[in-house]
């Protein structure tokens, strides 16, 4: 069967396609850009390191906590209305940021750009797959999913450039500029009226879930820091898990809960969010562990290790479109399977590194991973938004931007706690230790890859593949 790379669409889409692809590239640049200014920041205002890190995680923080929420937030109120808002307060926080005096001023707008990332990024994969035709959905995700890659793979670059040339405020000058160009063409894109549900908000189930997920995120985070029996990890934990049973109980007795009885109910929708959790948690300490291994241990210059690290994202923006177009046109599990088969063995290569590997084994092992994640995650969501009911698209959306940063926080969290206390015993225990976490993390891929194939669970994309 001949499967065209490039399907024939409609002008429409393809406008709207790029104008959500420019928000996708620059959210996922942002991230890079953004952790490369850190020290510059740090030295302008004598912050400490605990401090000023918080500029970088609360991105994930933030709206991997909100996601959900305003994923519901915009199936009721009109996903389109919420995303230009969404972009609009980026782009603005943005500016402010540019130009703050203070660090606290610099936190408070941080939390408004990031507020506006939480309205904006579950939202843009529901409006693609809403305005996509059956044919395309896959291809068009996978469209998004390479432009937020290539966002990963360009920001640290981008952001020491800006850096070099005029400082860190010309980071966030560079987001507002390019958010309040997307912002406009989003507000001429996205034009038109939308009509209200008209159903009721669980606002009670949202207290508990954004007073207990991001409890979680943050006891993972200082727990890696601080050390997992710290008085204040433990609080952060068991105000946690107060928040999440308390959304648990919650969502069992609202007649509308925020998460939908429909897609709770739905075996096949909950298996692929469950996998691609597993998956998540498996492959995310690979972004924490390489550099630490490639400069501590094979002792590389930073532009290598840079050179090096761009591997993974790159894959998997190219093989993105690929794999959402294959999606399209034959059973997504099929595919799904296929990327969680790559990614573990990407894994299982790189848990074999030692203190005297090539860089050229690095390399493989993370374009293996990259071109799982490239391969998976498209032809996940496009099995995602196939089995989800239309009115509920922001909901899964929600979901998809909430639950693979949240399983991968946990994924990072337990492999530091596996190699805690190996670092002041130079290259070999930190290479033994790394080996230890990445093997114990090797069988989460391997699951993922049974739930997609096994007949009755399997990742389906339409009713009756």
């Amino acid at each position: 069967m001949r499967i065209p790379l490039i399907p024939q669409a409609q002008v429409g889409e393809v406008r709207v396609l790029g104008v959500l692809s420019a928000g996708a590239f620059l959210f996922f640049n942002s991230y890079g850009s953004i952790n490369v200014a850190i020290p510059s920041i740090q030295v302008e205002f004598g912050s400490s390191l605990s401090a000023v890190q918080w500029i970088a995680t609360m991105g994930l923080v933030l709206s991997s906590s909100l996601a959900l929420c305003l994923g519901r937030a915009g199936d009721i109120l009109g996903r389109n209305r919420l995303y230009k808002a969404g972009v609009t307060l980026y782009g603005a926080g943005a500016a402010l940021a540019a130009a703050s005096q203070t660090f606290p001023q610099l936190v408070t707008c941080r939390v408004v750009m990031t507020v506006g990332l939480a309205m904006a990024m579950p939202l843009s994969s529901a409006i693609t797959a809403a305005v996509s035709h059956p044919e395309r959905t896959g291809w068009s995700l996978g469209i998004l999913l390479s432009a937020a890659g290539v966002g990963r793979a360009t920001g640290p670059a981008l952001g020491g450039f800006f850096i070099h040339l005029a400082g860190w405020r010309a980071v966030f000058l560079a987001n507002a500029v390019i958010g309040l160009a997307v912002s406009v063409a989003v507000w001429l894109m996205l034009g038109g009226s939308e009509r209200r549900s008209g159903e009721s908000f669980d606002y009670p189930g949202a207290a508990a879930l954004i007073l207990g997920y991001p409890s979680i995120l943050v006891g993972l985070s200082l727990g890696a820091n601080s050390g997992w029996s710290s008085p204040s990890v433990v609080w952060w934990f068991l105000l946690g898990i107060v928040g999440i049973a308390g959304f648990a109980v919650r969502e069992a007795r609202a007649a509308r809960p925020l998460i939908p009885r429909p897609l709770m109910t739905n075996v096949p929708l909950v298996v692929s969010f469950l996998a691609m959790m597993l998956f998540s948690a498996a492959y995310f300490p690979i972004f924490m562990l390489s550099p630490l291994y490639m400069r501590n241990v094979l002792e590389l210059t930073p532009l290598d290790l840079g050179f090096i690290l761009t591997t993974l994202p790159v894959a998997a923006a190219v093989c993105s479109p690929i794999s959402g177009r294959l999606a399209d046109r034959v059973a997504p599990w099929s595919v799904v399977a296929a990327g969680y088969g790559s990614g573990a063995a990407g894994i299982l290569v790189y848990a074999g590194l030692q203190d005297g590997s090539s860089p050229a084994m690095v390399l493989l092992a993370l374009a293996l991973v990259g071109i799982g994640v490239g391969v998976a995650l498209p032809a996940n969501q496009r099995a995602v938004f196939s089995l989800a009911p239309r009115e509920h698209y922001g909901v899964a959306g929600g979901m998809l931007s909430a639950c693979g940063p949240g399983a991968g926080a946990l994924g990072i969290g337990l492999a530091v706690s596996l190699m805690e206390g190996t670092v002041a015993g130079g290259a070999g225990a930190f290479v033994a230790a790394q080996r230890i976490a990445m093997l114990t993390l090797l069988p989460l891929p391997l699951v993922a890859l049974g739930l997609a194939v096994i007949p009755r669970l399997r990742i389906k994309g339409r009713p009756g593949e």
